[in-house]
This record gives C-alpha cells, sequence and structure tokens, in this order.
C-alpha cells in the first residue's frame, strides 16, 4: 500500500513537471469509431422559442456544433454511450448521454446564478434583479487565485466607483487608502466602514483571501444607511466561506514567487556627480579629483558607490499557502481554513509572516433554529532593519529615502575593513541598516461571533449575533551602538518597547419578515445593536544598555528610563430598520431609517436619525418592452435619496478624536514647585461643546440593462454626495488673544459628485470561452463651504490660504504657475518682477506667472498674495479598469488592466531635487537639465545648485513641480490549466489546476523616470512591488 501511494506521488510529481515543460507540444488524437448522426432542437424552457448559437459538444473533446436561427442542430458522435454538453451563456449547462436516440430535443432553463445573483447587502441578502440600491460585488473567484498578500490589493480596478491607490509596497503595510465615490471630509477620517462577517474592523488586509466568499461595497443612502453614523464614506462587507460538500473536501491553494521593484531611480555615477557638482559650485573639484572618480585608482578617498544596488535587493520571495476542510451533513457544515504568508523585503532584514486560522461552523439544531459560528485567529510577525542611534531618524523607510539621497562620492566600506562615515560621520546608507538594531512588530487578532436564527414561523426570522475581537500588538525597537572606526562609535543604545491593545464588543438582534400574497411582496427588517470598544496603549524606554546582544528594558540605565501611556474608550447605541415592496417583479420601493447614539457627542446631540428612500422600476418586465424587444432581458431603472452619518472626527494632528466636544486636560505639562519639577495638566484648547455629528446626504440614479441572455450587460450611475457639518479649524480667521489654541467647529461642506459605467461581454463557443468587461468612474470633488474657516485672500479665493479653498478640490497643490525657465538675463529683465518670492533670480531658474494683483489684473510683479493658485489634485477624476478572460480546452487566462486619470502627483526633497542638502542627482535630472550651453526654456530640471532645507527660488510649490500622476498599469496576468480529470481520478484528487500569475506587470506613464506614480514623497518611501509566482490548486 505504501509503495503504490509513492508510486502515484511519483506519477502525480512527473505529470505536473510535464505541464510546465511539454504541454505546448501535446496533441489528442480520438480513436476511429463508426459515427452516429444526432440532430434536434434546442429552445427556451420559458418561451418555446428555438435559441440560436448553443454550444452542442461532445464530452471530453473539442468535438461540437452549434445551433442555428431556428435552435436546430445536427452533430456526429463515435457511440451511443457519448455524452453531449449543451451550454449557451444565461442559461444552465445540460449534459445529455445520447443512448438509442438519433433526435435529441432538448430545452434550457435561465441560469439562476447569472440571471438572479445573490448580492450581499447590510443584515442580509438580495436578489440582484430586485436591488435597488447601489452595490459592487466581487465574488471568490476573482479574488482566491491572485498572489497578493493584502486582500485590498485584489479589488483594485474591479468595483467601479471604489478608489485603491497604493502609496507602498513594504511589506505587512496596507501603505494605501480606499476611497468609495471620493473623499468625503476633510475633518474627520474618510475611509470607509468594513465589516467582516458583520463584525466592524479596521482593515481587512490580515485575512487571507482564500477565506472570502465575496466582497460587496455599499455605495448610496439606501444601501449603506442600514450603518447609519459611520456609513458616510460607504460600507464594504467581508463574507468568509462556510462549508458545503455532503463529503469531507479537502482544498489546498499554494503559490511560491518573486518580488521586484516596479520603478527604480537611476543614479549618476561619483565622476559624472563631482562634474555636476563644479557646474553647480565651480571649484569643487580638480580634474584630477574627477579622473580618480573615474578611474577607481584610490577607491577609499574616490569610490563610486552604488548605494541602490549595496541596499536595494533587485527580487525577493514572497510565497503563499492555504489549506482548508470542508464537511457537511443534514445538521452541520463547517470549514476549517489554515493560511500562511511569507513576504521577504527588498532591504536584508526585511520581512513579514503571517499566520491565518479559521473555523467556520454551521449547526441546524432543530428545523427551526440554526446556529453559525465564526472563529479566526491571525498572528502577523513583521521584522525591519533599523537605524544606529544618534542619527535624526530610526526607521526603515526613512532610510531607504537615504538610499535615493546619498551620494556615490563617499565610499561604503573601506579597504581596512571600517565603515565609510557619509556626509556628517554617521555612515552611509549600508552602514544605517546593516548592523545589530532592529525593530520587531507582532500582533495577534482574534476575532468570534456567533449567530442564532429562529425561524419561528415561514415568513418570520428572529436573530441574535454576538461578537468579539481583540487586536494586540507589541513593537520593540533596539538601537544597537555601531563601530564605524576606531574614532567613531554611535551610541548610546537605546530600547523602546510599546503594546497595544483594542477589544471590541457587541450584541445585535433583529427580526426579519418576508411575505408574498399574489404579486406582492413584502419584506421587513428592525434590529438593535449596542458596540464598544476600548482602546489601551502602553509604552516604555531605557538607554545605555550594556552590550548588543542583551535587549531587555531592564537591563538599560534605569535613570534614562521614560514611560507612556494612554486609554479611548467609545459606544455605539443602535435602532435600525428596512422596509421593502415589490409588486408583480416590477416595481421596487424600499425605505431605510437608522437611529444612532454616539458616546463621543454631548447628551443633547448623542443621537441622530439616517434615514434613506428609493424606488426601481424593472422596465423590462413590461409587456410593451419584452413582447416587442425579445433580446432585452433585463432593464431597470432606479433611484435613491438618504442621509449618511460620519462619527470618526480627527484631531488637528490627524488621530482619532473620541472626545471631540469635551474640554479636556493634557498631561505632559510639568510645573516647578519650591524647587521640585511636580507633574501636571493643562486645558490648551477652548472646544465647542456642541459638536456633532457630520452628515452626508446623497442623490442617486441608475440604470441596469442586459441583452441576449446576458450576452451583453450594462450599467450606468450619476451619484451626488454633499456633506455638511464638517469639522472646520478657525485658528486662521481667530485671533488667539486668550492664550488658548481655538477648536473645531462644525460648518464646512463638500460635493462629490460623478458618473460610473459598467460593459460586460460573455460568450461561449464551442470548447472557447470569454468576457470582456470595464467599469470606469467619473469624479468631481469640490469645496463648497468652510463656515469659520471662511477667509477671503488677496487673490479673490475663499479659503485658509493653503489646502482648501471653496470651488476647488479638497485635496490640492496650490502654489505658482510656471512659465519654463529664464534662458539668459535679457529674459529675467523683461519678465515680472519676482523678487518678492525668488530674489536675485539667475538664467535658468523657473519663471513664475504673474496672474492677479491689487486690482485683479496682472500688475508686474509676482508675489505670494496674488499670484498663486490652484495647480492639481491628489484625487483621480478618472477611475478605470478592464477585464479579459478566455478559456479552451482546461486552460483559463485572464487579464486586468486598472488606471487613473486626471491627478496630480509631486516627488521633492531627495526625491525630486538634485543636490538637495548636498544630496545626489538622478539620471532625468542630470540629461534634462538647463544649462548655459544649452539654454533650454523647457528643461525637465533647472539649472543645478545646492539647495538647503529653506529651499531655494527653484523649490516652491509650482506646476514646474506637478506631475501628472495618470497611468495605465497591466495589474494582472493569470494563466492556468486545469488537468483532465481521466488523471486527476487515478489519483485520487478531484481536481488539480496550475497556474502562472503576475501582479504589477506593466506601467503606462509619463511620470518622472525611476519613479512609480502612486508614490508621493520627499525622500522617505517603500517602492511597489510586482511578483510573479507559479501556483497550484488541488482538491482532494
Amino acid at each position: 500500500m505504501r509503495n503504490r501511494l509513492l508510486f502515484n506521488q511519483i506519477q502525480l510529481a512527473i505529470f505536473l513537471f510535464s505541464l510546465l515543460v511539454i504541454i505546448p507540444a501535446m496533441a489528442f488524437h480520438p480513436p476511429q469509431t463508426v459515427a452516429i448522426t444526432i440532430s434536434g432542437r434546442v429552445t427556451d424552457q420559458e418561451t418555446g422559442q428555438g435559441i440560436p448559437g448553443v454550444n452542442v459538444l461532445v464530452k471530453g473533446t473539442a468535438q461540437g456544433a452549434s445551433t442555428n436561427v431556428d435552435g436546430n442542430y445536427q452533430i456526429n458522435v463515435p457511440n451511443a454511450s457519448t455524452t453531449l454538453v449543451f451550454s449557451f451563456v444565461g442559461y444552465v449547462t445540460q449534459e445529455i448521454v445520447v443512448g438509442s436516440q438519433t433526435t435529441l430535443n432538448v430545452t434550457l432553463a435561465s441560469d439562476s446564478k447569472s440571471l438572479g445573483e445573490v448580492v450581499v447587502v447590510g443584515y442580509g441578502t438580495q436578489s440582484k434583479a430586485k436591488l435597488i440600491g447601489s452595490v459592487a460585488q466581487i465574488e471568490s473567484d476573482k479574488i482566491n487565485n491572485r498572489a497578493v498578500p493584502q486582500l485590498s490589493q485584489s479589488l483594485t480596478g474591479q468595483l467601479p466607483g471604489v478608489s485603491i491607490i497604493q502609496r507602498s509596497g513594504q511589506p505587512g503595510s496596507s501603505g494605501g487608502t480606499i476611497q468609495i465615490r471620493g473623499v468625503g471630509s476633510f475633518g474627520a477620517a474618510t475611509n470607509p466602514l468594513i465589516l467582516v462577517d458583520g463584525i466592524p474592523t479596521n482593515s481587512f488586509n490580515d485575512i487571507d483571501p482564500n477565506d472570502v466568499e465575496s466582497v460587496s461595497v455599499l455605495k448610496d443612502a439606501s444601501s449603506a444607511a442600514i450603518y447609519g453614523a459611520r456609513a458616510a464614506n460607504g460600507v464594504i462587507l467581508v463574507t468568509t466561506k462556510l462549508g458545503k460538500s455532503k463529503k469531507p473536501r479537502i482544498s489546498y491553494n499554494g503559490y511560491v514567487g518573486v518580488q521586484r521593484m516596479t520603478a527604480t531611480p537611476e543614479i549618476v555615477n561619483s565622476a559624472e556627480y563631482a562634474q555636476l557638482m563644479n557646474e553647480a559650485v565651480p571649484g569643487t573639484y580638480t580634474d584630477a579629483q574627477i579622473q580618480k572618480f573615474r578611474d577607481g585608482s584610490d577607491p577609499d578617498n574616490y569610490p563610486n558607490s552604488d548605494f541602490i544596488g549595496a541596499v536595494l535587493k533587485k527580487q525577493t520571495l514572497q510565497t503563499g499557502h492555504n489549506i482548508s476542510i470542508s464537511n457537511g451533513g443534514d445538521n452541520t457544515q463547517y470549514l476549517l481554513s489554515a493560511g500562511y504568508l511569507r513576504q521577504n523585503g527588498i532591504v536584508a532584514k526585511n520581512d513579514y509572516t503571517r499566520y491565518n486560522l479559521r473555523l467556520n461552523l454551521t449547526n441546524t439544531l432543530t428545523q427551526r433554529l440554526k446556529l453559525t459560528t465564526r472563529l479566526s485567529a491571525i498572528q502577523s510577525v513583521d521584522h525591519q532593519p533599523a537605524a544606529p542611534p544618534t542619527l535624526d531618524f530610526n526607521d526603515m523607510v526613512t532610510a531607504i529615502g537615504q538610499v535615493v539621497r546619498s551620494a556615490p562620492v563617499y565610499p561604503i566600506r573601506l579597504s581596512n575593513g571600517d565603515w565609510g562615515t557619509g556626509l556628517v560621520n554617521k555612515g552611509t546608507p549600508v552602514s544605517y541598516l546593516d548592523n545589530e538594531s532592529s525593530y520587531t512588530g507582532k500582533s495577534t487578532d482574534l476575532l468570534g461571533n456567533m449567530r442564532l436564527d429562529w425561524q419561528v414561523i415561514d415568513d418570520l426570522t428572529l436573530s441574535v449575533l454576538g461578537g468579539y475581537t481583540q487586536t494586540t500588538g507589541r513593537g520593540t525597537r533596539f538601537l544597537a551602538t555601531q563601530r564605524l572606526n576606531s574614532a567613531i562609535t554611535l551610541g548610546p543604545s537605546s530600547l523602546n518597547e510599546s503594546t497595544n491593545t483594542t477589544t471590541y464588543r457587541t450584541l445585535q438582534a433583529f427580526a426579519d419578515y418576508r411575505k408574498t400574497v399574489g404579486k406582492h411582496e413584502i419584506s421587513a427588517l428592525a434590529g438593535y445593536s449596542f458596540e464598544t470598544s476600548l482602546i489601551e496603549s502602553l509604552g516604555l524606554s531605557r538607554s545605555n544598555l550594556p552590550t548588543n546582544n542583551i535587549t531587555v528594558i531592564n537591563a538599560g540605565d534605569a535613570s534614562t528610563q521614560t514611560t507612556s501611556g494612554t486609554a479611548d474608550e467609545w459606544a455605539l447605541e443602535s435602532y435600525f430598520g428596512r422596509l421593502q415592496y415589490n409588486y408583480d417583479n416590477k416595481y421596487l420601493a424600499e425605505g431605510t431609517l437608522r437611529y444612532d447614539g454616539s458616546s463621543r457627542f454631548p447628551t443633547d446631540r448623542k443621537y441622530a436619525a439616517f434615514p434613506s428612500v428609493a424606488v426601481g422600476w424593472r422596465l423590462g418586465q413590461e409587456a410593451f418592452i419584452k413582447d416587442r424587444f425579445t433580446f432585452i432581458d433585463e432593464l431597470k431603472l432606479k433611484a435613491s435619496y438618504g442621509t449618511l452619518g460620519n462619527q470618526n472626527l480627527l484631531n488637528t494632528n490627524g488621530s482619532a478624536n473620541y472626545y471631540p466636544y469635551q474640554n479636556v486636560l493634557n498631561t505632559g505639562y510639568n510645573y516647578p514647585f519650591g524647587g521640585v519639577i511636580t507633574t501636571g495638566v493643562a486645558r490648551t484648547t477652548i472646544t465647542d461643546t456642541t459638536l456633532h455629528w457630520e452628515s452626508t446626504r446623497t442623490k442617486d440614479i441608475g440604470l441596469e440593462a442586459s441583452f441576449f441572455k446576458r450576452l451583453i450587460s450594462v450599467s450606468a450611475s450619476y451619484f451626488h454626495k454633499k456633506t455638511y457639518d464638517i469639522l472646520v479649524s478657525p485658528s486662521a480667521s481667530v485671533a488667539k488673544v486668550l492664550g488658548f489654541n481655538v477648536g473645531q467647529k462644525n460648518s464646512g461642506s463638500l460635493l462629490n459628485e460623478g458618473w460610473e459605467f459598467t460593459l460586460q461581454h460573455q460568450h461561449k463557443r464551442g470548447g472557447f470561452s470569454y468576457s470582456i468587461g470595464g467599469n470606469l468612474t467619473y469624479l468631481k470633488n469640490t469645496v463648497l463651504d468652510l463656515g469659520v474657516g471662511n477667509v477671503t485672500q488677496p487673490n479673490g479665493l475663499v479659503g485658509n490660504g493653503s489646502t482648501l479653498f471653496i470651488g476647488y478640490p479638497s485635496s490640492l497643490y496650490y502654489g505658482y504657475v510656471a512659465d519654463g525657465l529664464f534662458v539668459n538675463q535679457d529674459d529675467i529683465n523683461t519678465w515680472a518682477n519676482q523678487t518678492a518670492i525668488a530674489p536675485n533670480p539667475k538664467p535658468g531658474d523657473i519663471r513664475y506667472k504673474d496672474i492677479s494683483g491689487p486690482n485683479g489684473v496682472p500688475d508686474g510683479k509676482v508675489d505670494a498674495n496674488y499670484d498663486r493658485t490652484y495647480l492639481g489634485s491628489t484625487i483621480p477624476k478618472l477611475n478605470y479598469g478592464i477585464n479579459l478572460t478566455a478559456g479552451f480546452r482546461g486552460f483559463d487566462l485572464s487579464v486586468l488592466f486598472q488606471g487613473v486619470g486626471g491627478v496630480g502627483g509631486s516627488l521633492s526633497g531627495y526625491a525630486g531635487y538634485a543636490f538637495y542638502n548636498t544630496g545626489n542627482v538622478q539620471r532625468w535630472q542630470a540629461d534634462g537639465r538647463w544649462t548655459a550651453a544649452n539654454p533650454d526654456r523647457n528643461a525637465l530640471y533647472p539649472r543645478l545648485e545646492l539647495i538647503t532645507n529653506s529651499g531655494t527660488n527653484n523649490t516652491l510649490t509650482s506646476s514646474f513641480w506637478t506631475l501628472n500622476g495618470s497611468y495605465l498599469r497591466l495589474k494582472n496576468v493569470q494563466l492556468g490549466y486545469n488537468v483532465p480529470k481521466t488523471l486527476t481520478q487515478k489519483l485520487n484528487l478531484q481536481s488539480v489546476r496550475v497556474y502562472a500569475n503576475a501582479e504589477n506587470l506593466h506601467l503606462w506613464s509619463s511620470y518622472r523616470k525611476g519613479w512609480d506614480p502612486e508614490i508621493n514623497t520627499g525622500g522617505a518611501y517603500y517602492p511597489i512591488l510586482a511578483n510573479y509566482t507559479f501556483g497550484l490548486n488541488l482538491t482532494f
């Protein structure tokens, strides 16, 4: 038996290897048999009409035929035991054994999955045909096999109205933002509410994508108002898989591959750097010194260091594995899943490991009583290198930025083995990251919820849901002493420990009533929920540890100890209800109301109601449409209106504000009494005690249609989201005459409006199937009012003078309009006087436009009061995705393109400026610079100069530095092959699939060379990563 098992395993290994090597050369030759002619007609079950274009295929072969315009077909089959497969888009596929028949008439029924999809909505599900809210949903087949380390990355470009921008490729860090139909506030958090199996979570990126059944996005008031005070920025519902199979089913999905940077800055060599420095500061290097840089004769003093090559790996490992066991009987179904992810970073000693464990269990206790239990545990470990002591930074990301900064004229190591000391005698980026300093972050998430459903009568179900989550994190940052040479040792060492724990509890109860009487269908939901959360943190540190090998707090110098600790708590009480009415499956109406009470607001403002209404008309079901235009499968008009809330207010520093209306006393203010420093507190801000919710009033009008048995599907929606009572700080318009900061007030408003479009085409012919789909979102974001922050600027704009202006987007670039570069002194003399902002201009400097003056017209001078304006926004006007799939004889191919348009970007500091703090010069800067020998007004870069932290004439915020951040990315390509069942069954396997996958494969962009357009930075950054993997799916 053991030898037989070994032989089967060897067979499988040989077969899988053959697939990867010889598949292109494989061919199938059917045996010679006496053919039987089969003919017949394929008709629609509902109408009795013939269906043209139905695929009639001899099972297990590529031999097939198609029905004609009347639904008739004819096909030759090898023998009476042949099975014919009848398939067409929008219908349930049928398999029929020929037997003794020579005439075979077939009736196909509409595919309930494609024509009556079930969409997950708040506290339940709805048929897609009857859904009138704006909901986008993605199923597991588009998620599970993506080789992405985080769930959000698998959604990019696939959901209309959803913008996902990835700002970092750092392992273990989301590094991105999710926006649903725009940025909804400038005074509160703008991230959507995310629920996993009905329980809120701060992030869903740690969920194993293999465990996900579907992801739904609720975008309008009709669908999202059921979540009231937290739904203003949209709602994301993640549903995990349950056990379904009638017999044990074991599935494995694993992949392994490499990651590479999508873009890498190119740096000039040391000889070029020295020549360019002489251009900026004549006489810095002699010709003899430049020659030594060039020939490498004295590497200790005249090196040609490649810091990018020495620090950033060309490629690194990523691997992920998941195994799940599911089973189900009449009374119990379960799914047990375990996952493992390992992602190495592009710098040494950087890696991220995640372990996932999930048990979803369904128990039918009685005929009318069902218990659903979901338990999960996630543990992650994040290792990072850290910089040594005495530097003005200690983190990995800033250290990577130093790689771009550091010039090649500083040696990495000397010939005697000592470290190069760099610009400020503290080392170079290589030594910053190659030492005993480190950071380790550990996080454990425990999540559990139980739902009991009692079907009191056939039409009424009472449910109760209890949930608990606990997230515990610990961070340890050790900065080790480091010897650079006999004269320089960086120290003293230090150790910082931090812990944080967040617990969440909820109890929810709701009743769901559904009744159909004739053509009338009524559905009602009523519920109550209470939620509470406690957030605690603790930090402590000591320095002067005796050795780098002992990294415990007690080993540090007790006299240097510092401690800190915080705690925050909030609670939310809610009553909610939804009423739906459907007449004759044509006329749809829905009303939703949620009444929330939040601990974050004063007693008289604690509760608020968030209502919505929606109507829909299935026009395609009307006789005057259905009878005349038989090619129309579905035609639906829908509209919704309602109000949503946002309780997630922020402090002015961007942190969560759990007590926005309270005048709190702040710790950290100490006072001397009798020559002794005594711990104290202080009130620093005058707070408005009437602060309350931010609210968003939404309008949505849409159309959905499908044609030719779902051969083509389209949708279009217009949305209008006005957010009001936004928190605005009046500090720019109110003098600090009382010695306090002035708190925020509910006085701002903002508008997000736009259009969403989707188009889908799918078809199947013979053994070949394909689909083409696309989605496009156009968005306009506009600040309407700043209330107490309204200040009329000298240039006529109304706003705070820097970041917010009425009539413009809420996330903008504000500065001067550049008009090329000065080419000579005459050009300077005849140009508008810009000495007020850029004194002593020189040829090669940026020319700033005089766009206005005290009288509203250009006055011949450029100054900050009248000549700054809107330059662009970080909010994309366009988001789009294009999905292509194809399948043939066991092969499947999927291609995803994703892009944004009408968005600005910026690279400043070390990332954008040459010689910034004596920093590096990038290739695009060197090759595209202005020179006296080539005084190009439209050069890519101004004249070279040394730039300090205070900047120069050429580093003012202007259109010269505002980049076009639009791009089109080949986001994903996957090619898979399903091994024929005739082979897998011999190995006692249900299915085998091998696949190759690539993420972030190619990019089209006009951004700076060497930079990914999703990166906006002044220097510190972690490059976006592409990955290339090979994977295997097995089902036993």
